[in-house]
């Protein structure tokens, strides 16, 4: 019985059908991957549809600040996972490529909490509900 070789869990060179070989990198993401991800993000720092502004604890940024906060936020992130990375991962190291990329989703989802936290203790007076004193 002959044993057939099994393929790498995380190999990056591929071949086509048409035998022409291509490859991808894990990290760091292209230019159109990091501006899919300010969007997607700037859709739900301003939407009032998702499951942190439906928790009523949050209130979603307006869309006109999102962009620019998305790509803040983004920037930031990016920064704290290629430090990451350059701390931990050497050339060709797959697994450590795919952590730095987790570094990167930790750091933009701790990052966008941060900033609609924010945004949640800006409401002013005017918009809590009136709660009367205890009288004792």
């Amino acid at each position: 019985m002959a044993e057939t070789a099994s393929p790498k869990r995380h190999e990056t060179n591929t071949t086509k059908p048409n035998n022409t070989k291509f490859s991808f990198s894990i990290w760091p993401p292209s230019q159109r991957i990091r501006d899919a991800v300010i969007a997607r993000l700037a859709e739900t720092l301003s939407s009032s549809d998702t499951i942190l502004s439906n928790s009523q604890r949050y209130r979603p940024i307006p869309a006109d600040e999102s962009s620019g906060s998305a790509r803040i936020i983004e920037e930031e992130a990016f920064f704290a996972a290629a430090s990451a990375d350059i701390s931990t991962a050497a050339d060709g190291d797959v697994d450590g490529k795919i952590e730095t990329l987790g570094v990167y989703a930790k750091e933009i989802s701790k990052r966008a909490l941060e900033m609609l936290k924010s945004g949640a203790s800006q409401v002013t007076t005017e918009e809590l509900p009136y709660v009367k004193p205890d009288s004792s």
